[in-house]
């Protein structure tokens, strides 16, 4: 399992949608989140075509609603996927305090994401679900 450490930080709604559009764009659907559990990386569309609720969206793991192959527990370094944290549990380790809204996840950065999709890129055509 990767561990992100990310430094808390507060900011307020508008400026977290004004950093989201500078990352990537105004299209929400691209919008990509890491989560502080796995380090999964996780657009606003593949939370969608999960079928997590709107209000789940960069709040806990996608790996709620997918087959999630760790917990987030789970220290196994041979599991791949995202989790299933839920940033309304027990623990709280969204990093990013949205005034008057709560706290998040952080972004995912524009490399990060770029490399995610070269990788998930070889995988087409192997079975392999991306």
């Amino acid at each position: 399992m990767k561990k992100e450490h990310f430094q808390r930080r507060k900011t307020t709604i508008h400026a977290y949608y004004d950093e989201a559009i500078a990352l990537f764009g105004e299209n929400t659907q691209n919008w990509k989140f890491v989560c502080p559990v796995c380090g999964h990386i996780t657009s606003v569309a593949d939370y969608q075509d999960a079928g997590a609720p709107e209000g789940a969206i960069a709040f806990s793991c996608v790996g709620r609603w997918t087959s999630a192959t760790q917990t987030i527990f789970d220290d196994s370094s041979d599991k791949t996927g995202p989790c299933d944290y839920s940033g309304g549990g027990l623990f709280d380790f969204n990093p990013v305090e949205i005034e008057d809204f709560g706290n998040y996840f952080e972004f995912a950065k524009p490399e990060a994401t770029t490399l995610v999709l070269s990788h998930s890129t070889s995988l087409t055509g192997t079975g392999v679900k991306t």
